[in-house]
């Protein structure tokens, strides 16, 4: 089994995507490579869809190769250190990762966009990215910086708050928010909000405590952190 000499990333844009280091070249048998992702992980029965994705994704690398290779799962979570992991990745010290692309936009400005406001709009229009000019221009940039994207995941995102619901701009007025990236911060800011730089994994808790009005995610982290237990529920049916 011959990979190219390219790092590789498995990972999303507007969520994660699977990339790879560029270091894969003439992997022995039975190999182990090591892919790290800043999600929880999950068990048989259930957890965090993106790292049930990556054990899909080594067992199909295992059967693929008939065992020459064998992909080790490791879950960067409690640290969250995404910038670590991309940093990593383009060092050759690990080898794959499920990856939120856009956590490297402030090293690589480029990578932005894959989370700017508004820029997609549907599933279709994400997935058809990966063979239009617009993907091939954006897999050029990683691969010139030694990131080899191998899936495009497109996850939606949303909005949990814990005090109104937040439908038009002007609903963000005056509430302390995670955005999650500083574009959508700009967006925020504009409207009146306050912004906060609370990583995913302490999400639910600073909602819980009260330290975060609202927050921004992907909706596999809207369910996986159970925000719904700390958002605001309205009965919106006529009244009597």
């Amino acid at each position: 089994m011959i990979i190219t000499r390219r790092r590789m990333l498995a990972g999303t844009l507007a969520a994660p995507a699977v990339v790879a280091s560029a270091n894969l070249a003439s992997a022995a048998p039975e190999r182990t490579l090591k892919l790290t992702h800043p999600f929880r992980l999950s068990a048989d029965d259930g957890g965090d869809m993106r790292d049930r994705l990556c054990r899909e994704f080594a067992a199909a690398v295992g059967t693929r190769s008939k065992g020459e290779l064998a992909v080790e799962i490791v879950s960067d979570f409690t640290v969250r250190d995404t910038v670590g992991i991309f940093s990593s990745l383009r060092k050759g010290t690990i080898d794959l990762s499920l990856y939120p692309i856009s956590d490297a936009g402030k090293e690589f400005p480029e990578l932005d966009i894959g989370l700017m406001p508004g820029l997609v709009t549907s599933y279709r229009q994400g997935a058809a990215w990966k063979a239009s000019a617009v993907g091939r221009a954006f897999s050029a940039a990683l691969a010139d910086r030694g990131i080899v994207i191998l899936s495009f995941i497109w996850l939606a995102g949303g909005m949990a708050s814990r005090s109104h619901p937040i439908v038009n701009p002007e609903d963000a007025k005056g509430l302390k928010i995670r955005s999650g990236h500083h574009q959508m911060d700009e967006v925020l800011h504009a409207v009146g909000a306050i912004t906060s730089p609370v990583r995913t994994n302490v999400l639910h808790a600073s909602m819980q405590s009260g330290t975060l009005d609202a927050a921004i995610t992907s909706s596999t982290s809207l369910m996986g952190f159970g925000l719904e237990t700390v958002a605001k529920e309205r009965d919106h049916r006529p009244k009597p």
